[in-house]
């Protein structure tokens, strides 16, 4: 016969199932004080917030935001999608433009080499797009271009 304890352990599995899961805080993050993978990642008076949102990273009002999963991100690929943000903050909202500045800043700034291109290049390649952003395919055209110049 089992122990009381192993049918109580399965009586309580559903109970703690239904508890509802603590959310991820919003973090504010102030301008100059971001650290990605080690790196210090700065984007003039702009400031981050970490929350969740649909994107890995989304740029509006004067702020970067950054959603958590950005942070299990290779280092390269977490300072690309927050430079490529940072343009927004800069260029406007030309996708073209983000993408292209953030890998030209990659390749001077050392943070991406030609092996962590290889890697981006096979993430962005798999992108669908939609009415903001080309797909894969035309995405990795324009960033090979402008990392290779």
């Amino acid at each position: 016969m089992k122990p009381l304890a192993h049918y109580r352990r399965w009586l309580l599995l559903p109970l703690a199932l239904m508890i509802p899961k603590v959310a991820i805080a919003q973090q504010v993050i102030p301008p100059g004080t971001l650290m990605l993978a080690g790196y210090r990642a700065t984007c003039g008076p702009v400031g981050a917030e970490v929350r969740e949102i649909d994107d890995l990273a989304a740029s509006w009002g004067g702020r970067i935001y950054l959603s958590p999963r950005v942070f299990a991100l290779p280092r390269s690929q977490q300072l690309f999608w927050y430079t490529h943000e940072c343009a927004h903050q800069i260029f406007g909202p030309d996708e073209a433009v983000a993408d292209c500045w953030s890998v030209e800043q990659g390749r001077i700034q050392g943070w991406l080499n030609r092996a962590e291109f290889a890697a981006l290049e096979a993430k962005l390649r798999r992108l669908s797009g939609d009415a903001m952003h080309a797909n894969g395919p035309m995405r990795v055209a324009n960033v090979s271009r402008c990392f290779y110049r």
